[in-house]
């Protein structure tokens, strides 16, 4: 038998054993592959290319077990004879059955080699040292090193195979994988800010202590309204340097600061209104003066100790180095919720209320203070159609300043409040305003003069902030009830007194459509005049035969009979001329402007304003000098209105005591003669300043004058029309 050539037998189950352990490497190729291509997908990238080969063998072993077997037959030329014996028996073969193995990360393929020849020497037919030879383990093992372990596992069990996951759940599963580490870098970012947010905190914070422990949370008590007017007793500067003066307010953890103004004289005007919210125990109000960084003067005031719902007018000293400055603010405390509410108001105490006030002021009793006047008691039940939602209601007279809570999420607030006033001016105007508090804007508001109030419950249309139109929602109104007493005696006199100032008006600033309706104001004043000359011309003209010759007579008549005492009484004839339709006994002025004729009458036509680019060019450089001029007119205008108005009876109060007055003095003038009185009053204008040196300048004409509103008050004072309200309970 030739040595060098296998038996056509061995040769046969050679070949066969080459393509079963060929075959079986391809499978563990192809699973190895798919299971790193799993584990590969929870990394991957947005730009990853699947058809992108990732994971390579090292070495193919078909190429590998070629070289091998040719290596091992080309080379070796003396190979052992297997022996057989034939016992004329046919041979039986036994198939080699490989046990299917499993590729895992852990596993590694130099087991697989390991295993492979362990079980081809048991189940091989041929001979273990030929197979040994053939096969060598060490090139088997180092041919596979860069390969992964298999797992071993017994012919019993069932090999594990990887769960086939489709490509739309792998993607899903990593873009939730995205999301969740998204979800924590926010949550780290959010941790972050407010630890630091905490840290600011308390550092910026002006306390000292390190262990802060957290109180329960404070409920609100009231609202406190402060109006900061200004501040005197400043020293004159005497450095070129300009003060830069500067508020600040503290009402437990509320801080609030003015303006800034810049100024040298004494008094200085801030008019600013500034709102705290008045906590449980937090009743200490700071209040510090400050020049730029330089602490000017502070002073310290217990809330606890005044009286709410009424308006404290102080003037405040402040302890510094200076020891003369005073501040001047206006104090209310109000906006609460328990207090002076319709349900704690029983009807007896009501009904004796009203009793004690109407004895209090009846016209004869003149014994208390010259000051107190009246009385205002305002009952503001809720308000109905309003745009806003978190709406509260204010009050304002003179210098007074009150308001009621806040009634949260609703367009129909009910706030069942009780005010009380005390009236120093029976010609001033009552100012109710509801406001939005989330918004912090104006919802409506309606003014009401005191003389024109009717006592009641009541209605009334809301207008907007300009009160010119309705204001924005569905019918806006509110539901009010007046109760007004006051002295006539007390009234008169306190007319003839310098009114009380606003001391949060402030001037007008520049505006051309201000300036256009100031000066339109202006021509109606001027066009009345001149009508008023008019007819007194054609009393002279001879235009109407039977007005002329009643002139005449009346003229002849004065002349003949008048003395100086009557000149006073000339100042009567407007008042009849103007006086309306409701006192008038016998219309003879329509018959005597039928006599006129249209001459007197007023050209009903305005002219439209002009734009003219080189006047705003011009009032753009003069804007100083143009905004004085703007004011002075409206001053001009509003005094002219004020003089018709009290002719034609606008306040019959007012009117019925000028006409009073002008009778008086008409009567002193008759008892005393006319040169005794200009010495008496000579006398008394030199004497004056000497008896009273601290005494307000003023006019006792102009200050009667004052209480008569100009026409633009009228329209804002005027009622709107109700809509339909039968769902409202008037009674």
């Amino acid at each position: 038998m030739d040595t060098k050539a296998l038996h056509p037998i061995y040769q046969k189950q050679f070949a066969k054993l080459h393509e079963k352990i060929q075959n079986k490497y391809d499978e563990m190729q192809k699973k190895l592959e798919k299971s790193r291509s799993i584990d590969a997908l929870t990394t991957l990238n947005g730009d990853y290319d699947y058809k992108q080969k990732k994971y390579d063998s090292v070495c193919d072993l078909s190429k590998v077990v070629k070289d091998l077997y040719t290596s091992e037959i080309g080379t070796k030329g003396n190979l052992q004879a297997i022996a057989f014996q034939d016992n004329h028996k046919e041979v039986t073969f036994q198939e080699i059955i490989f046990k299917e193995s499993f590729v895992t990360e852990t596993d590694s393929l130099l087991s697989i080699s390991d295993k492979f020849d362990s079980e081809n020497e048991v189940d091989s037919p041929i001979n273990n040292n030929h197979s040994n030879h053939f096969f060598g383990s060490n090139d088997f093992k180092t041919s596979l090193e860069s390969l992964n372990d298999t797992k071993e596992s017994d012919g019993s069990s069932e090999p594990i195979t990887p769960i086939n996951k489709s490509l739309r759940s792998k993607i899903k599963s990593k873009l939730k994988k995205r999301q969740k580490e998204k979800e924590l870098k926010e949550k780290e970012k959010q941790n972050k800010k407010e630890s630091r947010d905490k840290v600011e905190k308390y550092i910026l914070s002006n306390t000292t202590k390190y262990n802060i422990v957290k109180t329960s949370k404070k409920n609100k008590v009231a609202t406190v309204t402060m109006a900061l007017i200004e501040v005197t007793g400043l020293d004159e500067n005497v450095d070129e340097k300009t003060r830069v003066l500067l508020f600040r307010f503290r009402l437990g953890a509320e801080k609030r600061k003015s303006k800034i103004v810049k100024s040298d004289s004494t008094p200085v005007k801030f008019q600013e209104l500034f709102n705290f919210n008045l906590l449980d125990d937090e009743y200490l109000l700071e209040i510090t003066l400050w020049d730029k960084e330089l602490l000017i003067g502070r002073s310290l005031l217990d809330l606890s100790q005044f009286e709410k719902e009424k308006t404290h007018k102080m003037q405040i000293h402040l302890e510094g180095e200076i020891k003369e400055i005073e501040v001047l603010i206006l104090l209310t405390i109000s906006g609460t919720t328990m207090l002076n509410t319709v349900f704690n108001d029983s009807e007896y105490e009501k009904k004796k209320r009203e009793y004690l006030l109407q004895h209090k002021y009846t016209w004869y009793r003149l014994c208390d203070d010259f000051s107190n006047v009246g009385f205002l008691q305002v009952i503001v039940y809720g308000a109905k159609g309003l745009s806003g939602q978190d709406c509260f209601c204010i009050l304002k007279l003179d210098h007074q300043r009150v308001q009621t809570q806040t009634d949260y999420k609703t367009n129909d607030p009910s706030w069942m409040k009780i005010f009380s006033f005390t009236v120093t001016d029976i010609t001033s105007i009552l100012e109710v305003i509801i406001v939005d508090e989330k918004k912090c804007e104006e919802v409506g508001r309606i003014s009401k003069p005191l003389l024109k109030i009717q006592p009641g419950k009541k209605w009334y249309a809301l207008k907007d902030s300009l009160l010119k139109e309705r204001a924005r929602g569905q019918n806006p109104r509110i539901l009010i009830e007046f109760n007004v007493a006051w002295n006539l005696f007390k009234g008169a006199i306190r007319v003839l007194n310098p009114k009380e100032p606003n001391y949060l008006e402030t001037d007008e600033k520049l505006d051309r459509h201000i300036f256009a309706k100031n000066l339109t104001r202006a021509k109606a004043v001027t066009t009345w005049i001149i009508n008023t000359f008019k007819i007194y011309k054609t009393c002279f003209e001879w235009e109407s035969m039977k007005l002329n010759v009643v002139s005449l007579i009346i003229w002849l008549a004065f002349c003949f009979y008048a003395e100086m005492w009557m000149m006073p009484l000339l100042l009567l004839i407007p008042f009849f001329w103007y006086k309306p339709e409701e006192y008038t006994i016998l219309d003879w002025k329509t018959k005597l402007m039928h006599e006129i004729g249209s001459d007197s009458s007023a050209d009903s036509k305005t002219e439209k304003e002009e734009k003219n680019p080189s006047l705003l060019q011009k009032i753009n450089s003069l804007q100083e000098i143009i905004q004085s001029i703007q004011n002075i007119i409206g001053k001009v205008a509003s005094t002219g209105e004020s003089i018709k108005n009290l002719f034609n009876f606008t306040v019959p109060f007012v009117s019925c005591l000028a006409i009073f007055l002008i009778i008086v003095i008409a009567f002193v003038m008759y008892l005393i003669p006319f040169n005794y009185i200009c010495m008496m009053w000579a006398v008394n204008k030199f004497v004056k300043k000497i008896f009273r040196p601290n005494r307000i300048r003023n006019n006792e004409m102009m200050d009667l004058l004052s209480r008569v509103p100009d026409d633009e008050t009228l329209i804002e004072c005027e009622d709107l029309p109700l809509g339909h309200i039968s769902d409202d309970n008037e009674n």
